[in-house]
């Protein structure tokens, strides 16, 4: 439910130009990657995966990779009409949200970080889990996702309602 809502919440819903629906899905699909990484990592390390770690940590993942794809998209649509160059619109989004968005990746993972000292194993590894994932989220974002971004409001400038990557 909640990909379903991020996907059509992210823009105008019925206007085929504005609706974003692609850029929602870029979002969900930077939320599954980063919580593969995550997960891939730790397995990588030697370090068993627990139930705790399996159950909320991709709720979590979503819930701050969410926030992100809605701060930065509401960043964007507030920058000047008179910025026409979407390079230049993302750089002023990210100017505006950028050091918010690494301030609380940053704040969150140091957080799970320090939580990997308690001597109770579980938590210890849902911690480390949490951790990479919160940083794979803010790369993803900070990469993957701007460039979507910009792709998608090239296609809005240019008018059309097809697929954002089919831009030249």
């Amino acid at each position: 439910m909640m990909f379903i809502y991020v996907s059509v919440a992210i823009g105008f819903f019925p206007s085929m130009v504005y609706n974003r629906f692609l850029l929602g899905m870029a979002g969900i699909f930077v939320v599954i990657s980063s919580i593969l990484i995550s997960i891939g990592i730790t397995q990588y390390a030697g370090i068993p995966m627990t139930m705790i770690s399996a159950e909320v940590v991709p709720f979590l993942i979503l819930a701050i990779g969410v926030d992100n794809m809605f701060l930065i998209s509401r960043a964007e649509r507030n920058v000047p009409d008179h910025v026409k160059d979407m390079e230049l619109r993302t750089a002023y989004a990210l100017k505006e949200i950028g050091p918010s968005i690494f301030t609380a990746a940053f704040c969150e993972a140091l957080a799970f970080f320090i939580g990997m000292l308690c001597d109770i194993p579980a938590l210890s590894s849902f911690c480390l889990v949490a951790g990479i994932a919160v940083i794979a989220d803010f790369v993803l974002q900070m990469t993957f996702f701007l460039a979507v971004v910009s792709l998608d409001g090239k296609r809005i400038q240019s008018g059309r309602y097809d697929c954002c990557f089919c831009i030249k």
